[in-house]
């Protein structure tokens, strides 16, 4: 499912922080988000097409139930979030942190910011939120004649126990990145006028 809510005018997007807090206080405003992203014109039963309003559970926000047919119907069916067991609060406030953090946060920041127990957790969900991310339509890099592209390959992954040394359960990652080149400043430091990277691109390749 994927859905454009800057294009969706009953789908408001918070500027700042209490903007953020004031539209998803709790689990129950979350979930209304996401019934309202996914029916803009009211709820409509996957299973049996009819339309109408669902029963709700207090202690099950992510889920609405058919009065038609009593089938149920989860909000995050076709998302990132789809089949998890972490609060939706928690990915609203995720979503808002990569969504707004410019210069990227590590899985580590990630598990503070939101106070998860576990690492494997942030590092799930920072994961799945940057897959869902990626436009389905990328463009190609390396268009513009005035910037070139720089590639280079490695292997990615740790020593197998067992194994002994080499590459036996390491992945070959191929990636492209494009070089370019600041618009000369007065700045007197040095390394905001000089190169820097725009678009990447990484693929696993078989050799």
């Amino acid at each position: 499912m994927v859905i454009d809510v800057l294009e969706r005018d009953d789908l408001p997007f918070p500027r700042s922080l209490p903007e953020f807090q004031r539209l998803f206080p709790n689990e129950a405003a979350c979930a209304a988000y996401l019934e309202r992203a996914r029916w803009s014109d009211g709820f409509v039963c996957d299973h049996c097409g009819t339309p109408g309003e669902p029963y709700r559970f207090a202690n099950r926000p992510g889920v609405c139930r058919c009065r038609h047919c009593n089938r149920d119907t989860s909000l995050t069916a076709g998302t990132v979030m789809e089949r998890t067991h972490t609060p939706l609060s928690v990915w609203f406030w995720a979503a808002y942190l990569v969504a707004s953090q410019t210069p990227g946060m590590s899985a580590v920041q990630f598990q503070r910011q939101l106070g998860l127990s576990r690492y494997e957790t942030a590092f799930q969900i920072l994961h799945k939120l940057r897959v869902g991310m990626v436009r389905p339509d990328q463009d190609r890099i390396g268009g513009n004649p005035a910037e070139h592209v720089e590639a280079d390959e490695t292997y990615v992954g740790g020593h197998a126990r067992g194994k002994g040394r080499g590459v036996h359960d390491m992945a070959l990652v191929a990636g492209a990145v494009e070089v370019k080149q600041r618009k000369h400043s007065g700045s007197l430091n040095k390394r905001r006028t000089g190169r820097y990277a725009g678009r990447v691109r990484l693929a696993v390749v078989p050799d």
